[in-house]
């Protein structure tokens, strides 16, 4: 979206948002412009594209449709007022890159247009799309050459206020302390994954729940599976239990756990999708555990 920072923000829900700033560096008959932009993203890992909207009609627009290239440059949080000017005045009323004082220009490597000194992100794109999106154009750049600083913090822009990435906000996950057998367990299981996601059933009985050995480790759990992408989780928990013999009915509705175990120093992050289950019986290879012996289901 054009930015005209001066104006007076309206209350209407779309307001609300939260973006990420860019300018965007074009070239055409007037020489070199920038403009600033909400609505910046990127779509697509291989290759990489990254998609800008603007108004039609503006100078962007021409210089693009001319030239088919285009600089992305992510904002960073010192870049308040390059990020004011450009997004403050048109390419038709001044040559906003020619102030000194305020933008610091650098040479691209595969296109012809200026990119700005200081961002987070530098992405130089040709044009591969363009396409009328409401009451804006989309234009899909490829990128042809990028780069980051990783010393510097994107910029974000909500409601007329700038704002920054202060803090990282944690994922809500339960810590379960666990002994060092149990940790070995489940993070052979995850084969270095950041995330280890299982499917399991629980099957209680007064104050048991049915565990199972598992083979060589004879470590004890309730029955589950390491989730496959792309496989329902409670299909293929169900076919699992039907191949090792159990006569579990398996409910529907899952409840999620997501878990952080540790030993000392070292953790393991687990996504468990629980099913509660009913069996008649106690099936062959199972057992009865005392709930509060099992991390899974302790955790519940």
């Amino acid at each position: 979206m054009n930015m005209i920072l001066t104006r007076k923000v309206p209350s209407n829900a779309e307001r609300y948002f939260s973006t990420g700033v860019s300018m965007i560096t074009s070239r055409g008959t007037k020489g070199h412009n920038v403009m600033a932009a909400e609505w910046v993203t990127q779509i697509s890992y291989n290759p990489i594209l990254i998609a800008i909207f603007i108004h039609n009609g503006s100078q962007t627009m021409k210089n693009i449709g001319k030239t088919k290239e285009f600089g992305v440059n992510v904002a960073s949080t010192d870049q308040t007022t390059e990020v004011n000017v450009a997004g403050g005045y048109s390419g038709s009323e001044i040559d906003k890159l020619k102030i000194k004082n305020v933008f610091k220009t650098i040479e691209p490597q595969k296109i012809k247009t200026v990119m700005i000194s200081g961002c987070t992100i530098n992405a130089e794109c040709k044009l591969v799309r363009k396409e009328k999106m409401g009451d804006h154009v989309m234009l899909v750049g490829k990128a042809v050459h990028i780069k980051h600083d990783d010393t510097k913090s994107p910029l974000i822009y909500h409601r007329g206020r700038y704002f920054s990435l202060d803090s990282t906000i944690e994922h809500d996950r339960k810590e379960v302390k666990v002994s060092k057998e149990t940790l070995e367990f489940f993070s052979h299981l995850s084969h270095e994954k950041f995330v280890l996601k299982c499917a399991g059933v629980l099957v209680k009985s007064g104050h048991g729940i049915m565990v199972i050995k598992w083979p060589k480790t004879e470590f004890e759990t309730i029955p589950f599976i390491i989730s496959q992408t792309g496989k329902n989780q409670r299909d293929l928990l169900i076919e699992f239990l039907n191949k090792t013999g159990f006569d579990i009915q398996v409910n529907t509705e899952p409840i999620m756990k997501r878990l952080v175990l540790r030993n000392k120093n070292k953790v393991q992050r687990i996504n468990f999708v629980l099913f509660n289950g009913k069996s008649k019986k106690l099936s062959l290879g199972a057992m009865w555990k005392p709930i509060h012996l099992d991390v899974i289901a302790n955790s519940v």
